[in-house]
């Protein structure tokens, strides 16, 4: 009865969030006219209103139905070219926002419904958090993390064959779930699981190319286009190439931001290693990923929130990140329209080298920040029984002598 309550009012809190978001997102009739929408970006960037699902519905010209990847090039994996190819036959761009905001909304009832099941405590954090207001429609990745929760809930209920489908299925909608994998292998390797792990990763394997090569065997650049499209990406404003660091080298971050990923990774499957939790260690991976990495888009931020409430990160935590998440995109829309309006660059010059700065400081201080907790609070939690146990024996000590 009461996991039935917190799935009811949590569900209703994020319909209210996709309802209010669908609201203030939806252009005005003079911009979302026809299939083709007219100075969309100006009006929404003014508007703090901006959302992929309109302006990449006009950049792929998904009105014609091109076949994804086959026909249409698209910059994400198969599947989400897949959902916005099915999506985009609404014939137009408003319709193609209604179906596309539908998909979403039963994608976050689902990422919630398994949190409930699994971290009912910290489900709620989800359910509330605004980010869902902000980022739920932005772009497609709820649906990648309501893919990325029901794999990692399979694997904790030890179906491991559905697990390893749906993370394959995760991983090519968007990659972020990939950062569950080498920990999945580490601890099936560790708990001497072996024959489950080869065929985990047989079946991982296989979903994964009848997923992919069918688009690559047919057209493999525009297939490939997801992975050179990241790997050439120049290096954004963010912790790298900004008011206090100036380095905008695509090779040299690239090679930093890959060894210190891959120090994390070593560290952390020595937690795993050792009998730590798989989820704690994925979430502290994926933190340093978001880190260091070339680009941020502000909507990762609710993909750290799903990694922290899978490894029950502390209530601080989640906060912190709410409240940077929020701080993250108004600063973010505010320079984009700013410098898109040519009667503001004056003030878009000042904002760049004022204000932008400290909310760029401020998300990372607030991601930094939340791991921190998260990994203080953890270690104290996990050595708390051996601190009572060791009282308990004194006191049997003291009363044996006395």
């Amino acid at each position: 009865m009461a996991a039935r309550r917190q799935w009811l009012l949590g569900g209703l809190a994020i319909t209210m969030w996709y309802v209010w978001a669908f609201v203030r997102l939806l252009p005005p009739a003079s911009v979302a006219h026809g299939i083709i929408l007219n100075h969309y970006r100006t009006w929404a960037f003014g508007h703090l209103a901006y959302s992929d699902i309109f302006a990449l519905y006009g950049n792929h010209s998904l009105f014609n139905h091109g076949l994804p990847y086959i026909v249409t090039p698209i910059e994400y994996p198969v599947l989400m070219g897949v959902i916005m190819w099915l999506a985009a036959w609404a014939t137009t761009a408003v319709g193609f926002y209604a179906v596309t905001a539908t998909l979403l909304w039963i994608s976050a009832l689902a990422a919630y419904w398994g949190f409930v099941q699994w971290r009912p405590q910290k489900a709620w954090a989800f359910a509330l958090t605004p980010l869902l207001l902000t980022y739920g429609l932005l772009n497609w990745d709820v649906m990648g993390i309501a893919l990325m929760v029901s794999a990692a809930w399979l694997y904790h209920q030890k179906k491991f064959d559905a697990s390893a489908v749906m993370f394959a299925a995760a991983v090519f909608f968007k990659f972020f779930p990939l950062f569950y994998l080498p920990f999945i292998i580490v601890e099936l390797w560790r708990q001497g699981e072996r024959r489950r792990l080869y065929r985990m990763t047989a079946i991982f394997g296989v979903v994964s190319a009848v997923i992919n090569v069918p688009f690559a065997l047919l057209n493999f650049n525009n297939w490939f286009l997801f992975f050179g499209y990241n790997a050439g990406r120049s290096v954004s404003a963010d912790v790298w190439n900004n008011a206090l660091i100036h380095l905008n080298s695509v090779p040299a971050v690239d090679l930093i931001s890959l060894a210190l990923v891959v120090i994390t990774l070593i560290a952390t499957v020595r937690i795993v290693w050792r009998g730590g939790s798989m989820y704690q260690a994925a979430a502290l991976l994926f933190s340093m990923f978001l880190f260091v990495n070339k680009v941020f888009s502000p909507q990762y931020m609710l993909w750290l929130m799903a990694y922290g409430i899978i490894a029950e990160w502390p209530w601080d935590s989640l906060a912190i990140l709410s409240g940077v998440g929020l701080i993250d995109y108004v600063n973010s829309m505010t320079i984009l329209h700013l410098f898109r309006d040519p009667a503001e660059q004056q003030a878009a010059n000042w904002y760049a080298g004022t204000v932008f700065p400290l909310g760029i400081l401020a998300r990372y201080l607030g991601l930094a920040a939340g791991a921190a907790l998260a990994m203080v609070k953890t270690a104290q939690k996990d050595a708390s029984p051996h601190i009572g146990a060791s009282r308990t024996e004194t006191e049997a000590s003291l009363s044996t002598e006395f």
